[in-house]
């Protein structure tokens, strides 16, 4: 798409949209605004940096990351960097803070450098359409990792939530357990669900009935840990099943200052527990497999680009 296409479209001169990509200020407002957000929609590029794009040769990869102080993509990055360190490609971060308009401005900030690929974890929620088209139409690789989402497709490195989620409820339950409380993110994420099919699947593989009233939904952050810990605690529930580790955090927050200890699972391991000799129930996630298999996907021809899946480990507490 051109200037010539974009004036087609919206009925105007060539000028016209050329003043309104320029910024000039010789221009109607409203026909301004009508012609950027057709651009922004559209993903059209200059013709100039379109031209750059195509011409210039770039070793430089686009990271996206939704939440850099999570210990968990913390160390996902630097397995990340360790695996394209083999090569002359340099690693550019993007944190995008769990916000979708922090997402949108860092695909638009890479779509005007010299980026030879992305690859993106998605920030938490839904997507009405594919925020890459703008990346993809001017054949800018992106890779997905970690969060999956139904909105579109995209090929990538993804954790089998399910899984993992089973395993340690299974052993919860194979320990005696039978009021176990889970703590789902955003039920709207692939990944939230996910981790609470496998929590539902193996209460019904065991042939333990479970309660709805057990499941409360928080956001993945320490805050919504804490609060819902208030509320779980003052239940019956023996252990408590954690979808990530910053929620198993804020728990452990509420479950100190109430004084009462419950056993504690989690999807993912968290090494800091350690130091102060807290034991969990945890799966290992092999974040340097993942990070050598966005590696080789990257370096994988387009066509043949798939999801892959990675088994997270189960770890006990004691060991």
């Amino acid at each position: 798409m051109n200037m010539k296409d974009i004036a087609k479209e919206l009925g105007i001169s060539v000028a016209t949209v050329s003043r309104a990509i320029n910024n000039s200020e010789n221009i109607n407002p409203e026909t301004k605004k009508r012609v950027l957000e057709f651009v922004e929609k559209s993903g059209y590029t200059p013709n100039a940096i379109a031209r750059n794009l195509s011409k210039m040769e770039s070793r430089t990869i686009a990271l996206l990351i939704p939440n850099i102080s999570n210990p968990f993509f913390a160390s996902l990055v630097e397995e990340i960097c360790k695996s394209f360190s083999k090569t002359q490609y340099q690693i550019a971060l993007y944190n995008t803070s769990e916000d979708l308009e922090q997402e949108k401005k860092a695909i638009k900030n890479i779509l005007g450098e010299r980026i030879s690929g992305v690859i993106a974890v998605l920030i938490k929620g839904t997507y009405e359409r594919n925020p890459f088209e703008s990346l993809i139409n001017h054949n800018i690789p992106v890779l997905l990792l970690d969060r999956d989402t139904t909105s579109f497709k995209l090929p990538g490195v993804f954790l089998d939530n399910f899984n993992g989620a089973y395993k340690v409820v299974k052993k919860l339950l194979e320990k005696g357990h039978r009021d176990i409380s889970i703590l789902t993110g955003d039920l709207n994420s692939i990944t939230s669900q996910e981790r609470l099919k496998g929590y539902i699947k193996a209460h019904e593989d065991m042939n333990i009935p479970y309660s709805k009233e057990n499941i409360y939904e928080g956001d993945f952050l320490i805050d919504s840990g804490y609060s819902l810990g208030k509320e779980i605690l003052k239940t019956s529930s023996t252990a408590l099943f954690s979808s990530n580790n910053l929620m198993l955090l804020g728990f452990l927050k509420a479950a100190r200052e109430i004084k009462k200890n419950i056993e504690l699972a989690c999807f993912e391991e968290l090494d800091i527990l350690d130091i102060f000799n807290i034991k969990v129930l945890a799966c290992k996630i092999p974040l340097n497999i993942m990070g050598e298999k966005v590696f080789e996907l990257f370096f994988t021809d387009k066509n043949k680009r798939k999801k892959i899946y990675i088994e997270p480990i189960l770890k006990e507490g004691d060991e």
